[in-house]
């Protein structure tokens, strides 16, 4: 790019930002009351419920399923640790 054209990128740009308005401040008392905000609140609350999409009860019962055999693996997994770690430290603790 030549001298001459970045002058002019720079002068359309500065132009552009001293052509823009700044905008218009709110006034404190163009704020909506408290009841308003809280029924506009509401108002969303209630469309975006009516976007969920609820599972199955059969969906449900797998996912349920599958959290008791987690529970019940987890469990087993811990319940070996402990008593492994429960005779290492007994072992250790007889050759002191």
């Amino acid at each position: 790019m030549s001298e001459e054209t970045k002058d002019l990128t720079a002068s359309a740009e500065t132009k552009e930002v001293v052509a823009k308005k700044p905008e218009k401040v709110q006034k404190k008392s163009d704020k909506p009351g408290l009841f308003a905000r809280i029924g506009k609140w509401f108002r969303e609350l209630r469309i975006e419920a009516k976007k969920v999409v609820w599972p199955t009860q059969k969906a449900v019962w797998k996912n349920t399923l599958i959290v008791i055999i987690a529970l019940i693996v987890l469990a087993a997994i811990i319940t070996i640790l402990d008593v492994a770690f429960g005779g290492l430290r007994d072992l250790l603790a007889q050759l002191v």
